[in-house]
């Protein structure tokens, strides 16, 4: 005896037939690059939470004088190396862009003026990563940089003049790097926060200011700490 199925049967199992499966409809997951190439920018500012101190020191005749870091920028060429599963190195050139005021103040009388630097700086940051979904990764490292500047500096008016000579052509320091990374099919983002701490000076600071007509000198070490937010956009 044959079994005869009805259209109706015959269609809702062809339906089924026809659905895609449970892994189909998912998509596969991102296999982590081996290697990844980045444009990165962003903003250097100040912060004493996060020690980035102004240079202040006070002369015998009872003149302040004063190195503050103000807003300045970064920008550069990074890339990151899978080491394994769980370690990436960062690494690349950037260009710090700085600003400083320069004060001398003596009572009730202020002498100021901004001194721009320019810093060539190479990172090499060894971070652990977690992924926390298939596309967003979280980013944890530490590491060192070179810091190289270029020239001495000089800025001046007609009272007070900011000589600054470089101690060495390069200089180390210490970098933290935190932040959360974005995959997409090809190519992707990096948004986070960097810290750096120079334990050396970058610059020795000759200030010579004009009080009543008189020449004061004086000399003060110039920190190149920073606090910044930055953004990198992978190319592939």
């Amino acid at each position: 005896m044959r079994t005869i199925l009805c259209p109706a049967t015959l269609l809702t199992i062809c339906f089924f037939a026809l659905l895609p499966t449970s892994g189909a409809q998912s998509p596969a997951p991102l296999k982590d690059p081996i290697v990844n190439f980045g444009l990165q920018a962003g903003p250097i500012f100040p912060s004493t939470l996060f020690r980035v101190r102004a240079n202040e020191g006070v002369s015998e005749e009872g003149i302040v004088y004063t190195i503050s870091p103000n807003l300045g920028f970064q920008f550069g060429g990074m890339a990151t190396f899978r080491l394994n599963s769980k370690f990436q190195l960062h690494g690349g050139i950037m260009l710090l862009l700085r600003n400083y005021d320069c004060t001398a103040v003596r009572a009730e009388e202020r002498l100021d003026l901004q001194l721009r630097t320019t810093v060539y700086d190479i990172p090499l940051v060894l971070a652990y990563y977690q992924r926390l979904s298939d596309r967003m990764l979280l980013s944890v490292g530490t590491g060192l940089s070179l810091q190289s500047t270029p020239t001495n500096l000089s800025v001046f008016t007609p009272d007070l003049e900011v000589l600054s000579r470089r101690r060495s052509s390069i200089v180390p320091a210490s970098l933290t790097l935190a932040g959360l990374e974005f995959r997409q099919d090809k190519g992707g983002f990096f948004l986070g926060l960097s810290y750096s701490i120079t334990p050396f000076p970058l610059y020795d600071t000759t200030f010579r200011a004009k009080f009543d007509g008189q020449d004061n000198f004086f000399r003060l070490p110039h920190i190149g700490d920073y606090f910044g937010l930055l953004l990198r956009y992978y190319l592939d």
